[in-house]
């Protein structure tokens, strides 16, 4: 008999020794970890894998913990969410609550009371899913003595959409949801039921049964019976992810011969016209500031939220960046705000680098502008979802008139408190 599979825990705190404290503690335990160092990581992590619990830091650098716990709640419902911070407020805890949260704890965590928190929270999901899955097998039972009856069929049709999504045909799902709901039954008990022709069940069982699905009973006539739901949609998870991954990989594989392919019959003469781009796709809009970013000699005017100014540093080589901080004259215009501890450290980085990020502030911010060495800008309106930098310009004229808007931005805000 095998053992069942330990639950898997999410860390997510930009702190690793944190995060790598709490894994070993409840490694010893005997829970399966996994760690995240942002929001951005956790959503990623979460969406490949099933997680039983996620563990979230209130403050990550890329994203408020309530956030990610709204995000989570979409992206995997069943998990259980605790919020863990050392930032206690109203407003946190109202929030981890709407959002779904299961529990909330304080820093710095006691391990025998997050232990105990785990250990009730899991046991209180494991008798829920139980009480579930004895009514869900109940009410299964009960429609299959009146197979004929619409409200079967009608189950099977809306079960059978579900499994589709893990790879399996409509028939194939068919054929399992009944031998589920009659536990053990022959071929021919099956086509009655399932309204699946005899012919299309004798050809549809070899194929389950090699997928794992169902298994057979030696005896006469041949029975055969499904295998347990939470292992053979374990297996078509699994089958499905490896699927996935083969069809990525040939993907990349493909990306790369593709742009060899499109670079060959690039024209060798570069275009001398400046001009002006329109960019509607914010990962080209990032792309171009790196590659804007990596070029920059002198200096580089900015004026953006300051959630744009992290997502542009936390998303780009950290080489990169500190190359940037050292040798680049910036001066950055963000919105009124606190400065968190994320944006502290890196203005002390570039301090202590005699090379000091220049850094005011307005009370609002009428557009985004970002201009590197006087050649190359990106600009474009701030709105609430931060959608802001959606043009690109070579063109001196252009240019000329976005230094004179950040020059005039830049007089009217004020400077910051000196960062210790």
């Amino acid at each position: 008999m095998t053992k069942p599979e330990s639950p898997c825990i999410l860390i997510v705190d930009d702190d690793e020794h944190i995060c790598r404290t709490l894994s070993v503690i409840l490694e010893k335990e005997g829970y399966q970890t996994a760690m995240a160092l942002t929001a951005k990581e956790a959503l990623e992590k979460a969406q490949t894998r099933f997680f039983d619990m996620a563990l979230l830091d209130i403050r990550l650098p890329d994203m408020q913990g309530t956030q990610l716990l709204k995000q989570l709640q979409e992206v995997s419902p069943e998990t259980i969410k605790i919020m863990v911070t050392g930032y206690p407020s109203l407003k946190n805890a109202v929030d981890a609550l709407n959002f779904g949260a299961d529990s909330y704890v304080m820093k710095p965590v006691d391990p025998a009371d997050l232990l105990e928190t785990i250990k009730d929270k899991l046991e209180v999901r494991k008798k829920t899913e139980q009480i579930t899955k004895e009514k869900l097998a109940a009410w299964i039972q009960s429609q299959a003595l009146k197979a004929k009856s619409p409200s079967f069929q009608e189950f099977l049709n809306k079960a059978v959409a579900e499994l589709a999504v893990f790879g399996l045909t409509k028939t194939q799902a068919k054929i399992y949801l009944t031998l589920i709901a009659l536990g053990v039954a022959s071929a021919s008990e099956i086509a009655g039921t399932s309204k699946v022709r005899r012919e299309e069940v004798y050809r549809i069982i070899p194929e389950l049964e090699k997928r794992g699905m169902i298994t057979k009973k030696l005896e006469t006539p041949r029975k055969f019976l499904a295998v347990k739901p939470e292992t053979a949609i374990k297996v078509l998870t699994k089958d499905k992810m490896k699927t996935m991954k083969d069809e990525i990989e040939n993907l990349q594989k493909k990306e790369t011969e593709l742009v060899s392919k499109l670079k060959a019959i690039e024209l060798p003469i570069k275009h001398e016209n400046s001009s002006i781009e329109v960019i509607s796709q914010s990962d080209i809009v990032f792309t171009k500031l790196t590659e804007m970013i990596k070029h920059a000699r002198s200096k580089i005017d900015a004026v953006a939220p300051l959630s744009n100014f992290k997502l542009v540093y936390i998303n780009r080589s950290r080489k990169l960046m500190e190359n940037v901080l050292k040798t680049v004259k910036i001066r950055m215009v963000t919105q009124k705000c606190e400065l968190d501890d994320f944006t502290k450290e890196i203005l002390k980085f570039s301090a202590e680098s005699n090379n000091p990020i220049e850094f005011r502030q307005l009370e609002k911010l009428p557009f985004d502008i970002f201009i590197v060495d006087d050649r190359e800008a990106v600009w474009g309106d701030h709105d609430s979802d931060g959608k802001a930098l959606t043009f690109w310009t070579d063109k001196p004229t252009q240019i000329g008139i976005l230094k004179e808007s950040f020059e005039g931005l830049w007089q009217k805000a004020f400077v910051t408190d000196k960062i210790e």
